[in-house]
């Protein structure tokens, strides 16, 4: 589904005053650009013929007066488009960032970087590419000075402004798709040095070092060659440019030197339309050297433009009251969203405030599934879970999320302090409510004995623990005790005094009436819980209080050695031959 306007194009039209600004700017630096060709033609037409110094001097202090002027809005222009520009990346860098957020959830995800993409747009609306497209449409003035000099002056600025605008079109004909392509190429090449950097001791204890070496290597050649073409034909262009408009400028000198000598025109005007020609063909000159930029810039618009309109902010629902009493799941088809097949289904169970459940079953039974679901991240397509016999896909997802604590099997801490990573990140953090979840998850003493305590900064160099990492995870799901509890198999990284941690931190969350879903494969988490789940290939297999799902199971764990025993001890069974013996 398709928004409209996108936040993107939103964002752009609130820059149109901006816009509007640069443009007036723009036209009186266009027209002040004027003085010195005028300089030149009364120097050589006047000054020189009368030999008059006065006039000299007057006319140089004027020009003085017209650059100082000409400098200084300049400067205005360009601080302008500084500060359009990061306008522009706050209008849309969090709407970018939620949508990004958005599609993620829904494992979406292509590889690109909305980031960069935005801030590659910020770059273009400050940078000088920009410019030039605001003194192009000043192009028909130079040359129509050029005609007023001379018509012939003017009809060969009028053909080399006509074809260095065809070259500029070959040229993004011709380096639109290549450029796109080389873009690509690279984010794939910087994916995978970014993911082995990240998994950096998986990589070295299986070995795979010198393969993923390689790999990114292939995949940089295929960037560098893609980039080389790109570059190759961009500077060919440039080039071609460069030399087309030197060529033109000679030619207007020989031309206005022909007109001078037949006695049609001045040196003046030889001079002065020589000059206003070089200012005419400027901004042309500048959007073929900058093409790249503005070709980098139109992609990423079309991208964060494409991922607002795609993954666009859903409506304000009705605030619904916190959740306290029920929680029911009826599911008969659920997976990932972009799953082929279901991967869970016939799922029904019914909980009440205070219920611990533990979720069991082998990997790849469903239990993470059912936990992305349990905690609002996936929603059935069909069937529903329901909050105090509301379904949640009726919360609003930022309400629902104050009333979920959910702690995945893969702990990410985010950049900043210990404090706010307990808190969600909240605008307005209570550092009572902090500290409760850190009692309640038994790693206050932990934090406290930090140098910095709960300001501790995370990601500028401190080093965590997977064990520590893990409980500080566990208090951020804790805080302002939620109603809903999802723990996916929360004690992989604890020792034995975190798994008391842990199952202290459930008994407390049961007293309060909070209902916790516990996906594990330890026995010794199953003694805080009063109800177990059963799944087997994404299906249901049992449910209900501890004693009715584990003794079954126990007792048939007991059995079956003892059946292979007697099977083994139990004599041989008399073949048919024997028998007729």
């Amino acid at each position: 589904m398709f928004q409209s306007p996108s936040t993107v194009s939103s964002a752009w039209a609130t820059l149109r005053r901006g816009f509007l600004a640069i443009g007036f700017f723009s036209m009186i630096l266009n027209l002040l650009m004027l003085a010195g060709p005028l300089y030149m033609l009364q120097v050589y037409d006047r000054v020189l013929t009368s030999q008059n110094m006065d006039t000299l001097i007057a006319l140089s202090l004027l020009l003085g007066g017209v650059f100082l002027v000409t400098g200084l809005l300049d400067l205005v222009r360009m601080r302008i488009l500084s500060r359009l520009g990061a306008s522009f990346e706050l209008k849309i860098g969090a709407p970018i960032l939620a949508s990004a957020i958005r599609r993620r959830v829904q494992g979406k995800a292509t590889g690109d970087s909305p980031a960069a993409d935005v801030s590659g747009l910020r770059d273009f609306i400050s940078g000088p590419t920009l410019i030039a497209f605001f003194d192009a449409p000043w192009i028909p003035l130079y040359l129509g000075v050029l005609y007023i000099l001379h018509p012939y002056l003017g009809a060969l600025g009028l053909a080399g402004a006509l074809l260095l605008t065809l070259m500029a079109l070959i040229n993004n004909a011709r380096s639109a798709d290549v450029m796109q392509d080389a873009a690509h190429a690279r984010t794939r090449s910087d994916s995978l040095f970014t993911s082995s950097e990240q998994n950096a001791e998986l990589v070295h204890a299986m070995g795979m070092t010198g393969d993923l070496v390689r790999r990114w290597t292939a995949l940089q050649h295929t960037a560098h060659d893609l980039k080389s073409k790109v570059s190759d034909r961009l500077a060919s262009f440039s080039v071609m440019s460069k030399t087309i408009r030197m060529a033109l400028q000679s030619a207007m000198l020989g031309l206005g030197a022909a007109l001078a000598i037949s006695g049609e025109a001045t040196a003046g005007v030889m001079i002065a339309a020589t000059i206003v020609l070089a200012r005419a063909l400027a901004p042309i000159d500048q959007l073929i050297g900058q093409w790249r930029s503005f070709l980098a810039a139109r992609g990423s618009y079309k991208s964060v433009r494409a991922l607002s309109e795609t993954y666009p902010q859903s409506a304000k629902r009705l605030s619904l009251p916190r959740p306290q009493i029920s929680l029911t799941a009826r599911i008969a088809q659920a997976g990932p969203p972009l799953a082929q097949t279901a991967t869970i289904g016939g799922i029904d169970f019914a909980l009440s405030a205070g219920d611990v459940v533990a979720v069991i079953g082998h990997s790849g039974s469903g239990k993470s599934t059912l936990a992305k679901m349990l905690a609002g991240i996936w929603m059935p397509q069909r069937g529903s879970i329901r909050l105090d016999g509301t379904p949640m896909a009726k919360w609003d997802p930022a309400e629902l999320g104050r009333f979920v604590g959910y702690l995945p099997q893969d702990v990410q801490l985010f950049d900043g302090t210990i404090r706010e990573n307990i808190a969600r990140f909240s605008t307005a953090i209570d550092d009572a409510k902090v500290l409760a979840a850190a009692r309640a998850a038994d790693v206050h003493d932990l934090i406290s004995g930090l140098a910095e305590g709960y300001a501790t900064e995370i990601g500028h160099g401190f080093h965590l623990s997977g064990g520590q990492r893990q409980r500080i995870a566990l208090a951020r799901a804790l805080y302002d005790d939620p109603f809903i509890l999802v723990l996916d198999e929360p004690n992989s990284d604890l020792d034995a005094q975190g798994e008391l941690a842990l199952r202290n931190a459930i008994g407390r969350a049961r007293a309060r009436g909070a209902i916790t879903f516990v996906m594990t494969h330890r026995p010794s988490t199953l003694e805080a819980v009063n109800k177990v789940l059963t799944l087997s290939r994404g299906t249901q297999t049992g449910f209900g209080d501890k004693d009715d799902i584990l003794r079954p199971r126990q007792q048939a764990t007991v059995a079956r050695p003892a059946a292979q025993h007697l099977a083994m001890r139990a004599p041989a069974a008399p073949t048919q031959e024997g028998a007729t013996q």
